[in-house]
Formats: C-alpha cells, structure tokens, sequence
C-alpha cells in the first residue's frame, strides 16, 4: 500500500496535469487534493525539527529558513519550508500559479493578498519614486491574516485570489509543506517577485481599515535565504500506479 505522501503526490499530478495541459481546470480534483493534503503529517515526511535544530546548533552560518525537496515536474513543484525565530519568507507572488500549504510542525502567521487591478496610483505616493519603479506598484486587498497550525487543514491560493503572501513563524519554528502548479520558471513569466508595503502619505497606519494597500516590487530582502537539507521520507513518484 502506498504511503501517503506518495498517494498525495499522484494526487497532484492528476489534479494540475489538466490545468497544466490548458484542458481546463476541475475545482472538484482541487477539493479532493485539499481533503488528502489535510491528512498529512510530519510522520509521513519523516520531518524531526531536532535534526534541524541539530543542524544549526553545529553552524556557523545559520539560515534563516531551511528548505527540503520533495518533487519538482513540469506539472507541480513540492517541498517543505522550515522557518526559524527571526526568519521569514518575505511578501512575494505565485504569478499565475495555485498553491497550497500544509503546517507539519510549529505555528505560523500568514498574511496573503489579492491584486484588485487598481492602476491610479496615488500621485502622492509615486513623487518619491524613480520613475521606472511606478510600474513596479499594485494595489492589492487583504484576503487572509490568520495563525496556522498542524492541526488545521491546508490553506489555498489561486492565480487571482491570495496570490500575495507573507509567511513568519510565531513558534521558535514552523515547518509546512508547499505545493505549488505550476512551478516557478526563472526563464519564463513565472519567477519569483518580492514586495513591500508602501506607506500612505498623510494616513495613520495604526487606525482606520488596512484591508487595502500599496505595495512595490523589491529586490530579494537581504535577510531572506535558504539553505537545505535531503529529504528522508517515502520515495516519491507521480507515474506509480
């Protein structure tokens, strides 16, 4: 019998195989894979957060977040983010990709946003901008400011809905497995952007509603890396049958 990580994986496949092949998308498989990703466990990865902790105790060059490699096809992308006290993965996009994200261990924050397609950018906020940096703003609304933990179910996103996020741990460490179809594509249009908050001239941004913002594309944040450790759990292989 297959473990479930390996039964989640061929899930996934199947899931986004059609989405991928421009077939169309069934929200049907999407609630299906979301049931199966609810179930998963460290357990069934093989994650210990003492073989991280471990692994940090002994280094000299400690990063902020760990990363382990489960799957990467054309169809989906899997892998575990481990976020340590201090660390974070910044606001960044998912352009034109579905994700969903699974807490194995630890509780976390996440924040995630909505592009609204809103173009007039406040001319107040735009004066102290380089020109070319004023294409780089969106306008985005907040969908979701919530803590997770293992214990809940999968958190999802969409190439329209929450497709903006900020992940930080609220525990000394929380893991979570990402899934993520299609993958990113540094050569193609889907890579990586990260984004800050800009702050409105003239508004106090501890009263009134912050459900809607501005936000600018920024290079990698410095205090953001990752280093990385082997996966030891079930093999994985999407074509097992």
């Amino acid at each position: 019998m297959a473990a479930p990580i390996q039964r989640l994986t061929r899930l996934a496949s199947k899931t986004f195989s059609r989405f991928n092949a421009a077939e169309g998308f069934q929200n049907d498989r999407l609630t299906q894979l979301s049931s199966a990703f609810n179930e998963i466990t460290a357990a069934d990865v093989n994650f210990d957060p003492e073989v991280i902790r471990e692994r940090d105790r002994l280094s000299t060059d400690k990063a902020p977040v760990t990363y382990i490699h489960l799957w990467e096809d054309d169809t989906f992308s899997m892998g575990i983010f481990v976020v340590k006290r201090g660390g974070r993965l910044p606001l960044h996009d998912h352009p034109g990709m579905f994700g969903l994200l699974k807490v194995l261990h630890g509780t976390l924050k996440l924040s995630s946003f909505s592009e609204t397609g809103e173009t007039n950018v406040p001319v107040e906020m735009t004066q102290p901008l380089q020109k070319w940096q004023v294409p780089l703003v969106k306008s985005v609304k907040l969908e979701t400011e919530t803590n997770l933990s293992a214990e809940q179910g999968c958190c999802q996103l969409t190439p329209t809905s929450g497709n903006f996020h900020e992940i930080t741990p609220v525990t000394e460490m929380a893991a979570f497995v990402d899934i993520l179809a299609p993958p990113y594509d540094q050569s193609g249009s889907r890579d990586c952007h990260y984004y800050r908050e800009m702050p409105v001239p003239g508004v106090d941004t501890g009263s009134g509603s912050k459900d809607s913002r501005w936000i600018i594309r920024v290079p990698q944040p410095m205090d953001f890396w990752c280093d990385s450790v082997d996966y030891t759990g079930p093999l994985l292989d999407p074509s097992d049958t």
